[in-house]
């Protein structure tokens, strides 16, 4: 999966975040909304993917729909000038009859409808021939965001045949059951992951637009009379599971709602309890403190108590949360990012990944490289032998890697003039 998107990890946890910090709802990050599914709920980029944002959880905000697409509009805007920034740059002229192309135009010009949507992608295909999901996920081309395929169309498949274009697989009722009893005999340990076009299988939407009478993929299971591999739980099975936890510790804390301790998930409690508080009081555990009452002090007193007992390096982020007392989530909070958090408090990780580039950081490396006197790199490989970012990563802000250097290298010989 590209790394536009945020894992199911990082989901899980801005969804945890969300509950915490309001009180076991889960509400939209700009308007309040209370939102009470995941189908209601966009995983957002705080600092714009475009911009060189990541897909972490420090950067990680839960919108509804219309926040979301709103958000979208203002991104593409932005987009679409540095755009014309670039063709000025390369010595276009901008004039008063030529702003921006139609398409463009329409997703400045207000709100996105589904006349301006369907111009956009009406002047895609007619350029390109066709149009896949790949390709509202690439800010370069210029289309708005995929969201609007499920807004205004339901799936790509209902867009492509309403733009008389060819769907790569024919699925009806029928060919999908008869499909998924013949993988599920085969594998019987099939889970959601196998519903790729590579094992032949049609994607859970797909599956769930044609049996409306599922609602995910744990009734498919069922009703393919395969085992869930996960315990069904009802509320007395939670009470008696936890208080046998209860018995030889103090209390249960979010961290401790792990399958290898035999409790169910904080998703299980919230549905059944409301918030952790409510759940703790009721089992006779003792009573947490929510999000918004651990201050900065209190943190800080908890990393001398960890610092005393276990030193100040360890070997990864997770083997720092393992001992400290607070989720990352809480950090994250008080701190901004849990890098901040590091520096401020003297903590050393031996292990971190090198932090993705932002287009400005590879803007700025390729244009000191060629400020030195460097030339055009004759292949991507030798990228990372003059200590570029790689082809891969001018990518993700460039239809082509060479492209930047090209722009740089004109920009460069029209200011020595």
């Amino acid at each position: 999966m590209s790394d536009r998107f945020f894992s199911d990890s990082v989901q899980y946890q801005a969804v945890l975040a969300n509950l915490e910090k309001n009180n076991g709802q889960i509400k939209c990050a700009i308007c309040g909304k209370i939102l009470v599914s995941k189908a209601e709920c966009h995983f957002d980029h705080v600092f714009a993917y475009a911009k060189g944002g990541k897909s972490t959880l420090d950067n990680c905000q839960i919108l509804c729909s219309d926040c979301n697409l709103s958000k979208s509009d203002k991104e593409m805007h932005d987009f679409l000038l540095e755009e014309k920034a670039k063709k000025f740059m390369l010595g276009g002229t901008l004039t008063a009859d030529s702003v921006l192309a139609p398409q463009q135009k329409a997703i400045t010009d207000g709100k996105m409808t589904k006349e301006k949507f369907d111009a956009i992608v009406g002047a895609f295909i007619e350029k390109h021939g066709n149009i896949k999901k790949v390709d509202f996920t690439r800010d370069r081309n210029g289309l708005p965001s995929i969201v609007y395929v499920t807004k205004y169309y339901g799936s790509m498949n209902e867009l492509k045949l309403s733009f008389g274009l060819r769907v790569d697989a024919s699925w009806d009722r029928e060919k999908i059951w008869d499909r998924l009893v013949e993988y599920s005999k085969i594998n019987p340990e099939f889970k959601q992951a196998d519903l790729t076009k590579e094992n032949g299988l049609p994607s859970l939407p797909c599956v769930l637009s044609y049996y409306p009478e599922y609602k995910n993929f744990s009734d498919i299971k069922i009703a393919l009379g395969l085992d869930l591999n996960y315990e069904i739980w009802t509320k007395e099975k939670v009470l008696e599971a936890c208080r046998v936890f209860l018995r030889t510790h103090n209390k249960i804390t979010l961290k401790d709602l792990r399958k290898e301790n035999g409790l169910p998930t904080a998703k299980v409690i919230y549905n059944f309890f409301g918030s952790m508080q409510e759940f703790q009081k009721e089992i006779g555990s003792e009573v947490s403190k929510t999000q918004e009452f651990i201050s900065k002090e209190e943190l800080l007193q908890a990393v001398q108590k960890v610092v005393l007992k276990h030193g100040s390096t360890f070997v990864n982020r997770e083997a720092f949360l393992k001992v400290f007392p607070y989720s990352q989530s809480v950090i994250i909070r008080r701190y901004g990012s849990f890098d901040s958090f590091l520096k401020s408090i003297k903590i050393t990780i031996l292990n971190t990944k090198k932090a993705k580039y932002t287009k400005q950081e590879v803007d700025e490396s390729i244009l000191s490289y060629l400020k030195k006197g460097g030339m055009i790199p004759s292949s991507a490989k030798q990228l990372s032998e003059l200590n570029l970012p790689s082809s891969s990563t001018i990518l993700r802000f460039y239809d082509d890697w060479k492209e930047p250097f090209i722009v740089f290298l004109k920009m460069i010989s029209m200011t020595s003039k």
